[in-house]
């Protein structure tokens, strides 16, 4: 199973999550943005994010896709204990 970034959209906000071999884990939330519900609608693998190519065409979904690779570092190493 590949690691996928996966969206649950509720009361205005866009919940993002980690699914891993392990589980799925909560990664962050932000407020709804059609443009950013979009794009992670379906699922995307982490690896479809870093090959991204359609910088500045969406400002907010940019700044997501910046902070993304952060919190799945930080969710592999201090929640599930990989390095």
């Amino acid at each position: 199973m590949k690691d996928r970034i996966t969206v649950t959209k509720k009361n205005n906000r866009i919940n993002f999550f980690l699914n891993v071999k392990a589980g799925r884990f909560f990664l962050f939330s932000q407020n709804f943005s059609k443009g950013v519900y979009n794009f992670f609608q379906k699922g995307k693998s982490e690896a479809e994010i870093r090959s991204f190519k359609k910088w500045n065409d969406n400002p907010r979904l940019d700044k997501t896709i910046e902070k993304i690779p952060m919190y799945a570092r930080y969710v592999r190493k201090e929640i599930i204990g990989v390095k």
